[in-house]
């Protein structure tokens, strides 16, 4: 869909909306082997698995730090 510039005095331009090309993706959700919402449980599983790593590795960082200064 083109749309062009009606005011005669403006410079011409021209722009299309190129969603209007996509369709959406028609899925039935009878004949799906998983929950619609898996990928998103996995992600945020996932997600909370890393930062959990994160804290535990730095806590244990900060320690080994804290140990050595003591220790002097």
């Amino acid at each position: 869909m083109a749309v062009e510039n009606s005011n005669t005095s403006a410079v011409p331009y021209e722009w299309e909306y190129y969603y209007d090309y996509l369709d959406p993706v028609i899925v039935d959700e009878s004949k799906l082997k998983h929950n619609k919402y898996s990928i998103v449980i996995i992600f945020w599983i996932v997600l909370a698995a890393f930062v959990g790593s994160l804290f535990i590795t730095l806590n244990l960082m900060s320690r080994a730090v804290n140990s050595k200064t003591t220790k002097m």
